[in-house]
């Protein structure tokens, strides 16, 4: 997604939940971080215990981290290794067993894709950290502030002004 591709109308997903968006002519992309919590009922859950044997941590409402980056794509975060990093994916229905792709976030910002999609970390032997594949699909920044020089970011307040402004 380049900056001097006009086609599309980036919108922050903070205020965005739920909502559909359709522009004629224009492809909506979200962006930013939101974290997906799991129940606390599933804290000892069998299934979410394999991920252990890769180093894959979810996150509970009693470790939600504080952020300190923004993304374009926007991201949801859904783990995170003892190393530091995160677990992404740029899907909101994301399901392991679906295979979606993954993205890893390292301490540095870095992206990179997980080869061979999210279903092989159920397996809990898969040693994700091998299969790594550096990704241009999401650029991170260190704020939105920062995200916005780049792209023109809106909220989901200006979808009415948005709405009723010609050839937007």
């Amino acid at each position: 997604m380049s900056q001097e591709n006009q086609d599309y109308c980036c919108f922050d997903i903070q205020g965005s939940e739920g909502m559909g968006i359709i522009f004629n002519g224009k492809r909506v992309v979200f962006t930013g971080i939101s974290v997906y919590t799991e129940s606390e009922k599933y804290r000892d859950n069998e299934i979410l215990m394999r991920f252990l044997n890769e180093d894959f941590h979810f996150f509970f409402d009693d470790n939600v981290p504080k952020l300190d980056f923004y993304a374009v794509p926007a991201l949801w975060l859904i783990g995170y290794d003892s190393a530091g990093g995160y677990f992404a994916t740029t899907d909101t229905d994301f399901s392991f067993q679906e295979d979606f792709p993954l993205f890893y976030i390292s301490v540095k910002n870095q992206v990179y894709l997980i080869k061979g999609g999210s279903a092989l970390l159920l397996t809990g032997e898969y040693h994700w950290r091998e299969n790594l594949e550096q990704s241009g699909e999401v650029r991170i920044y260190p704020s939105r502030g920062m995200a916005d020089k780049d792209f023109d970011i809106h909220d989901a307040g200006e979808l009415t002004l948005l709405s009723r402004e010609p050839n937007q």
